[in-house]
């Protein structure tokens, strides 16, 4: 009986054993941030084989979803019948080079000649600069010396001594009328008393005149070629020469592939093939093109005159025939948020995840303008929306490059990314399952290996990854924390470990 009253007195009362948990011990090590996106599996290069329409196709020497090795004959073209397009478009160069030629040498004529008129201008207005300041010198002179002063015109036969040096000097018969009327009618003071002063003062002052018809001469013909010089339209026709050459050049590039045959410039898988042996090249309706001038003319497009000269330029109608897609460039296409954006720079490392199997990457391209998704879903976008970003959907472009694709990289396939944005080393860490969240403060619960017992201890945490965190106070090395403890446990709780 007493046997049985204490077994069952201990069985009543005994204490709970401690729970067991399983426990990390803090220690230094690396951790890697990561962001995980996905994306769609894209080539790198897409190389567009472009056919001219009307070129009767020979052979195609592949069909959709063959692989092609660098080098390998595709295709072969008899080019006889687009040969007038390549005439057409040299003769429309040459025309246009001899028009802009032309033009430039009159050009530098006129400047050379332009030169000339402005040292002598200078020259003439020195002269009468001197001239202005002799005479102003000697009517001071005359006036000091002497008191009574009668007026006279210019004695007529001075008059017409100049005028007949003029003539000789290449005035035209306007200017030499317009010098006589003016002689005429110019009084001078002459000196009652000093006649030798009075007639060096009319001969200063006709040989002014002389300086001021010749200026007004040189300047009439500078003026004349100022108003003829037009930059602009020299830039215009060296604008459509350079057009035209492109023009000649993409046609005549064109024209050579296909006369010796498309090569396939990278190993890759034939996605599209628009041509037939035995029959004519024709642009399918949604593909047909020609040569795209304006993307030639650049910002010039729009300038009515240059379209004008272009209006007549030859057209070449062309499609694309083959498109190859390189299967050694792959690229994947992620749209981020801002929040997410801001961490992504060119050259960060990535692992792309396709089939279990998983692809060393880097990432080539950031995007500096946003592109509107909002016509589909974007769970990259979003969810970084989410988390801190503003606005909808919306996001920008960011490219990864896989390294080394192998058969598991498929085009058009989606694929996971993660994006390593930084990484420390020599950190204490911790696994991410063992801190706690609560009102604003993280914690953890320490184990002391001696006494049995679990005490709660605020940290300051750093960086994470997918399985630690960084801890930048509050433990030292080679204390153990708990893995996944209970949220609500006492500070001062037995527990013991169960890995021990």
């Amino acid at each position: 009986m007493v046997a049985l009253v204490s077994y069952v007195l201990y069985s009543t009362f005994k204490p709970e054993p401690p729970v067991a948990y399983d426990m990390s011990k803090v220690e230094y090590g690396t951790i890697s941030n990561y962001l995980d996106v996905s994306g769609t599996v894209e080539s790198g290069v897409t190389e567009k084989f472009t056919a001219i329409e009307g070129v009767v196709v020979e052979e195609v020497l592949v069909n959709v979803g063959d692989k092609v090795n660098k080098g390998d004959l595709i295709a072969t073209f008899n080019v006889s019948g687009a040969s007038s397009y390549i005439v057409s478009a040299e003769k429309e160069y040459n025309n246009a080079l001899k028009d802009y030629n032309d033009a430039k040498a009159t050009s530098d004529s006129n400047a050379k000649r332009k030169a000339e008129l402005n040292n002598e201008i200078t020259k003439i207005k020195n002269q009468i600069t001197i001239k202005e300041k002799e005479i102003q010198e000697l009517e001071n002179e005359i006036n000091s010396t002497v008191p009574e002063t009668q007026m006279t015109a210019i004695p007529q036969e001075q008059i017409d001594a100049i005028a007949l040096q003029m003539a000789q000097n290449g005035a035209t018969q306007e200017e030499i009328d317009a010098f006589i009327a003016s002689a005429s009618q110019t009084q001078i003071p002459v000196a009652s008393n000093d006649t030798e002063k009075q007639e060096l003062l009319m001969q200063k002052n006709l040989e002014l005149a002389q300086l001021n018809s010749e200026l007004s001469s040189l300047q009439a013909e500078n003026a004349v070629l100022v108003s003829g010089d037009n930059e602009t339209m020299l830039e215009t026709l060296k604008t459509v020469v350079d057009a035209k050459k492109a023009t000649y050049d993409n046609i005549k590039e064109i024209y050579n592939k296909m006369k010796n045959g498309w090569y396939a410039e990278n190993d890759g898988i034939v996605t599209v093939v628009n041509i037939k042996a035995g029959e004519k090249f024709v642009p399918v309706a949604d593909e047909n093109s020609s040569i795209d001038l304006s993307s030639l003319l650049g910002d010039n497009a729009n300038n009515e005159f240059i379209t004008s000269l272009m209006g007549n330029s030859v057209t070449v109608p062309t499609g694309t025939g083959i498109t190859l897609e390189s299967y050694e460039d792959m690229i994947v296409s992620v749209t981020v948020g801002k929040s997410d954006l801001l961490k992504i720079k060119v050259g960060m490392e990535a692992i792309v995840t396709s089939l279990d199997s998983e692809y060393e990457a880097e990432v080539i391209y950031v995007g500096a303008t946003a592109i509107d998704s909002s016509s589909s879903l974007d769970l990259n976008a979003l969810t970084s929306s989410l988390m801190g970003g503003t606005g909808g959907a919306n996001g920008a472009l960011v490219k990864i490059k896989i390294n080394n694709p192998d058969e598991k990289i498929v085009i058009g396939f989606d694929v996971d990314i993660k994006i390593k944005l930084a990484t420390v080393e020599n950190v204490l860490k911790i696994p991410v399952e063992s801190v706690i969240y609560n009102n604003g403060n993280y914690f953890v619960f320490v184990f002391d290996e001696e006494t049995g017992l679990a005490s709660k201890r605020n940290i300051e945490k750093g960086t994470l990854d997918d399985t630690s965190y960084e801890i930048n106070s509050g433990l030292v090395e080679g204390e153990m924390v708990i893995k996944s403890p209970d949220p609500n446990m006492e500070d001062g709780t037995r527990v013991q470990n169960k890995t021990a």
